[in-house]
């Protein structure tokens, strides 16, 4: 029923179809997930595994794996209290088997049960309960229901925290991404149109590096900024002095709040993270991060008179549902990033091999190529394998095309 309520069963399918869970499903499970969008004869176990892989549930006040106190009485808590109550269940042996455990057990169980009937806005467990409390009971029937319930490890099911420090990196990502060049877009529009702007940059257009030159030259024709870059944009902010500062290229003190100051907290982080972003944020860094973002964002709204909703962005990006297609693609845009900031160094270029073999090996050998175009004729190439999947078949080709990457 909590299923149903916070996460529907049409949901659950969908990310059962699409392998999108964060969790082991045993063979016994796969029978039952099978089912789906039946959910009727989904065990304890894989009910607990669902909810928390989705985190629709805070965490219960007590952590989970512990007790809850009485005065902590949240749905997350009762789910925890039917954990350990079901293992205290199973643990139990006959000499323990006390009237007493029974009676205090049961009352725990008929207040977690009025407690999420009033939590779901319904009276179906409440009903159940009674029920259960004036029938007869099948002691054969019940044992034997028992044997196939198993002891609910809270540890099997504690998030990978390797992924929590990816997901965190990618939300990062998104505010580096996809609001960042936004707000600097914004500015330099309202500084110079795109068409002058490109009319300014034609004498030294020349000493910026091939992909720069090629989103300048969009400027002439679309008469947008949306070709450029945090970088890019930066740059130019910074040759032509359209922003009144007393100096650019240093990390602005707290209390330094003008318009510049934010532009260079922006290409300050930006650079920070596109640089860092290696799955190495705790949440400490993660909340420090973002508190000044929504303060750099709040900013930016004043400014454009509220006519942007910069900081509502930022609290999306968050806080926000992000699931792992998505998670993805940001981690893949942040070493895109890091990608172009190398390319134009001395550094070896890092490659990323994904999952699409044959894709893979056309790109490792069109990124060599560009180098070559652009003058670069020797070049360091750092190849990174993404997964444990066919590894030694992947070497082999890669060594096998020694030679050819050898050549440029």
């Amino acid at each position: 029923m909590i299923i149903k309520y916070y996460v529907t069963p049409q949901g659950v399918q969908r990310k059962y179809l699409k392998k999108d869970f964060y969790f082991v499903i045993t063979d016994n499970e796969i029978v039952l997930m099978d089912k789906l969008p039946n959910i009727d004869q989904l065990t304890i176990e894989i009910c607990f595994k669902i909810l928390r892989s989705e985190n629709m549930l805070d965490e219960p006040t007590c952590k989970w794996g512990s007790v809850p106190h009485d005065i902590e009485v949240d749905i997350a808590d009762d789910v925890q209290r039917l954990i350990n109550a079901t293992n205290s269940i199973l643990r139990i042996n006959s000499a323990e088997l006390t009237e007493k455990y029974f009676e205090s057990l049961l009352e725990e169980i008929k207040l977690i049960v009025t407690r999420t009937d009033f939590s779901l806005q319904q009276n179906a467990l409440g009903s159940m309960f009674n029920s259960f409390s004036r029938s007869e009971a099948d002691t054969v029937s019940i044992l034997q229901d028992l044997t196939r319930v198993k002891a609910i490890a809270d540890s099997e099911f504690v998030p990978d925290i390797e992924s929590e420090k990816r997901e965190r990196c990618s939300r990062l990502a998104m505010a580096v991404i996809d609001t960042f060049p936004n707000v600097l877009r914004d500015i330099i529009r309202s500084n110079i149109s795109a068409s002058d702007l490109y009319l300014c940059c034609t004498r030294f257009i020349y000493t910026l590096n091939p992909e720069q030159q090629a989103n300048l030259r969009q400027l002439q024709y679309s008469n947008t900024y949306s070709s450029l870059d945090v970088t890019l944009i930066y740059k130019l902010l910074r040759q032509f002095n359209l922003i009144s500062t007393q100096g650019w290229g240093a990390v602005p003190d707290k209390a330094n709040t003008k318009l510049a100051d934010d532009i260079e907290r922006i290409r300050f982080h930006r650079n920070q993270i596109a640089h860092r972003c290696d799955t190495n944020i705790d949440t400490n860094l993660f909340d420090d991060y973002f508190d000044k973002f929504q303060e750099i964002a709040r900013r930016m709204d004043l400014i454009f008179f509220q006519k942007t909703n910069y900081e509502q962005q930022i609290i999306g990006h968050r806080t926000r549902r992000i699931d792992t297609k998505l998670q993805k693609k940001y981690e893949n845009a942040m070493k895109e990033i890091e990608n172009i900031q190398l390319r134009f160094e001395k550094r070896p270029i890092k490659f990323y091999w994904g999952d699409d073999f044959d894709k893979c090996v056309m790109n490792l050998r069109s990124l060599l190529k560009d180098e070559h175009l652009e003058g670069r004729h020797t070049v360091r190439v750092k190849i990174i394998f993404q997964n444990e999947e066919e590894v030694e078949r992947n070497i082999d080709v890669v060594n096998y095309l020694k030679d050819e990457i050898n050549k440029v």
